[in-house]
This record gives structure tokens, C-alpha cells and sequence, in this order.
């Protein structure tokens, strides 16, 4: 169960409430947010107001397990983060967080405490979409897994005394893996 602070608790009870997305995409490569302004956490980490922000999935809540993906876009008109996209992106951890506004002062919450993560896991997919209209636009549409995203993940485990070994040295399960078999014999009744 989430908890909520007490400011939290306090701002949602407001009937009208202002919000903004904190996106932190492999702690630091790329930090944007979509509050008007630059917002610095109490952790010190800093989110940049620099207008890519264009969509974030909001928060959804399934009662079953399925292969729901997590979609985030951001607008890349120089293709600044095509070179981050193309070293690998996947795999890499992304922390989606929603901010409040308080009402009484027009100031973000900028305590750790005051925001809700929306989003945490690893990157799925990246791609571009290239609009080449007039007007134009490049978006880099980062797709991230569900949070049950590896329930069919399959590993294979080499049954070598080397490989198991190098995961526990004192696993002595393989040790006899291929030795010969020879022929049993079993002594059946009193000796």
C-alpha cells in the first residue's frame, strides 16, 4: 500500500489540484520535467524544464497479470538523444514521478517525501517517429515494460561443474555430471 505524506494527503483533499511529471531516464543521462520551470528535489537532483516532455502514461492499476507496456515521448528535434537511443537505451532504468503544486504558496513540492513514482522500470523499447510535414516533428517514443514483464523470461543454466561453480564454489551437484554409469546392483532381503 502506498502511504502519503501528510502535505500530500493535504494537497490531494484540494478540489482543484496542479501536477507536473518528474521523467529520470538511467539515473542522470536525461532528467526533463513538464513544470514550467527547472525543479530541484531535496535530494538534490534536478529536472530540466526544457519543453520535450510531450506524453506520460498515466498511472494504471490492473487486477490481472498482463503485458501492459509503459509508454513515455519526448520531443527530439536535433535528434540529441538518437545517440543515447542508439548506444542502448534498452535495459536501462527509467523513474517517472508526479509533483504537486501547493496552492497556497504557487511553488512545487520539492521535498522527496511530497511526490508519488508513477513508473519504475527498465526501458523496453526506442523508437523515432519523423513527421515530415511542413511544420514537422521528431518524437523518440520510449516504450517500458510492465512491472511483470519477465513472468515468461527464460535463462538457461549450463549443468557444467565449471558453470555452477562460478555462480556458488562451494555447489558440488555437477561435480560427477559426466562421469560413466555402471551397472547397479541392489542386494534385496536380509544379509
Amino acid at each position: 500500500m502506498i502511504e502519503f505524506s501528510s502535505t500530500v494527503v493535504q494537497i490531494l483533499s484540494n478540489p482543484t489540484i496542479e501536477a507536473f511529471y518528474l521523467v529520470d531516464v538511467d539515473s542522470g543521462l536525461y532528467r526533463t520535467t513538464s513544470f514550467f520551470r527547472d525543479v530541484t528535489l531535496s535530494n538534490g537532483v534536478t529536472y530540466a524544464s526544457d519543453g520535450k516532455l510531450i506524453s506520460v502514461d498515466p498511472p494504471q492499476l490492473s487486477s490481472t497479470v498482463d503485458r501492459e507496456i509503459y509508454k513515455i515521448a519526448l520531443a527530439d528535434p536535433n535528434f540529441t538523444l538518437g545517440a543515447a537511443s542508439e548506444i542502448g537505451l534498452i535495459g536501462k532504468l527509467v523513474e517517472v514521478r508526479i509533483g504537486f503544486v501547493n496552492q497556497t504558496t504557487n511553488l512545487p513540492e520539492t521535498n522527496i517525501l511530497n511526490t508519488i513514482i508513477v513508473y519504475k522500470g527498465a526501458i523496453d523499447g526506442t523508437s523515432f517517429n519523423v513527421n515530415t510535414a511542413s511544420i514537422g516533428e521528431v518524437t523518440l517514443n520510449i516504450t517500458c515494460s510492465s512491472p511483470m514483464a519477465d513472468l515468461d523470461l527464460r535463462r538457461p543454466i549450463y549443468t557444467t561443474k565449471d558453470s555452477i561453480r562460478s555462480k556458488d564454489p562451494s555447489d558440488t551437484s555437477f561435480d560427477q555430471i559426466y562421469e560413466g554409469s555402471g551397472q547397479l546392483q541392489l542386494k534385496w532381503g536380509k544379509v
